[in-house]
């Protein structure tokens, strides 16, 4: 793909922020169960960003004749977050990596890996946005091509994380990886782009 030399800058910033805010992988889990009352199954909304994972947690729910109305807060032993307010908590990446073991910690230090990924591309995107000229002058390679090369990593780490998630469904729900998706789209488009000057166009 062929884009003017003038907006190459543009194309990298908008990529890396469209990946940071979109959610990587949205999870809706139905069948979430604490010790305390095995036979009550609640619900967990998840959406995963590139640097953050959001829960929204049922509150309360009911078995038979039983009540659980800190069924919440009793999903803190099995899953990773902090409460911010209501049944609204939030983790990241580290902390989900050392919350958990076997799969659900390698799937986290595959999003941890990416994450690093993400903040490098940020970090270079705040760098082009304020300092272009000065910043492309310094890169030893052209700035969509770094931009790509750092989502195009984080892709494959996302993905990978995915597959493990899906592996543990039965704790943490089915994983729908949407926004690996559109990330693997963008650092594609960013690796097959050429620029093309003003004179030659």
């Amino acid at each position: 793909m062929w884009v003017r030399s003038r907006y190459t800058s543009e194309l990298a910033v908008l990529a890396a922020w469209v990946s940071l805010f979109i959610p990587w992988n949205v999870t809706y889990h139905t069948s979430a169960t604490v010790q305390e009352a095995p036979a009550a199954e609640g619900t967990m909304f998840v959406l995963r960003f590139a640097l953050f994972e959001l829960q929204l947690r049922e509150k309360a729910v009911t078995a038979g004749n039983i009540q659980v109305g800190n069924f919440a807060e009793f999903l803190e032993a099995q899953y990773a977050g902090v409460n911010l307010f209501g049944g609204l908590y939030i983790t990241s990446p580290p902390t989900a990596t050392r919350f958990y073991e076997g799969t659900l910690s390698h799937a986290s230090l595959l999003w941890t890996v990416a994450a690093v990924a993400f903040a490098l591309a940020v970090a270079l995107s705040l760098a082009l946005y304020f300092r272009t000229e000065t910043t492309i002058a310094r890169l030893p390679v052209s700035e969509v091509r770094l931009m790509g090369s750092l989502l195009g990593a984080a892709t494959l780490a996302l993905a990978g994380s995915s597959y493990l998630y899906f592996q543990q469904r039965d704790i943490v729900g089915t994983p729908i990886p949407v926004g690996v998706v559109v990330i693997g789209a963008l650092a594609a488009v960013l690796l097959v782009t050429s620029e093309v000057t003003e004179t030659a166009a």
